[in-house]
């Protein structure tokens, strides 16, 4: 009878490599409404709120995965996180007991940390305002993790807000959502967004200076609507 494969109760992998500082720093021109534009994946599902509205932050993936009530992994985690990473943390079913909070923030605002992600709950936000640490949570919670030893993932493929994140993905985020962009596309997701975002402010422009334009006739939408209508041949 074949044996099954043991279970770790942790897993822990090399840190993934950081996305260039040009890649980051182009990130930086964009948000994700604009990167919206270009790609049709990626993006997490609306529940996965800025809990410092104003936050922007770009950088590298750097995951865990704790699926039980326990904080062990996500604190570990802190031993190798770099200025530059965003930790995206994947809570699978426990949506109700926060890891994540006054401490924790503090602790990790000072290693430099860009930014936390967190599929679940977390705590304490007047601490995160006070650390300048932007977090992205589904829900706040009073009812806390502990440490239970009970296992945990780092720098494993994971699942938040309904997107597959790897170590060493781009993670745009700001208050229009967090978008999870794998490296080989991202090169080529910067200049598709980039040429859009230059096309917006053009076309932006264009309507500040001439304010007697109407817009759908520029867009093209009343060609489109009036075609259909049988207004135009």
């Amino acid at each position: 009878m074949a044996m099954l494969p043991e279970r770790r109760l942790y897993v822990v992998n090399p840190m993934p490599e950081q996305i260039d500082p040009a890649q980051r720093a182009a990130l930086q021109k964009l948000d994700t409404g604009t990167v919206g534009h270009h790609l049709e994946a990626g993006f997490m599902d609306p529940g996965m709120l800025p809990r410092i509205p104003g936050s922007k932050i770009a950088g590298t993936a750097v995951t865990v995965r704790i699926t039980v009530p326990d904080s062990v992994m996500a604190h570990y985690a802190l031993k190798f996180t770099r200025p530059g990473d965003v930790l995206i943390i994947d809570r699978g079913q426990d949506q109700r007991t926060c890891n994540w909070g006054g401490a924790t923030i503090h602790a990790a605002a000072a290693t430099g940390l860009e930014g936390v992600i967190v599929d679940g709950a977390v705590n304490d936000m007047d601490d995160a305002r006070e650390a300048g640490l932007p977090i992205w949570a589904r829900s706040i919670s009073p009812v806390t993790t502990k440490y239970r030893g009970m296992g945990g993932e780092f720098n494993v493929p994971v699942s938040c807000g309904g997107v597959a994140v790897n170590p060493g993905d781009a993670i745009l985020a700001d208050d229009n959502g967090v978008v999870v962009i794998p490296r080989g596309q991202l090169d080529e997701t910067i200049e598709g967004s980039l040429k859009w975002l230059e096309a917006e402010q053009a076309f932006m422009r264009q309507f500040r200076e001439n304010p007697g334009l109407c817009y759908p006739d520029v867009t093209g939408a009343t060609e489109i609507v009036e075609r259909a209508l049988g207004l135009r041949s």
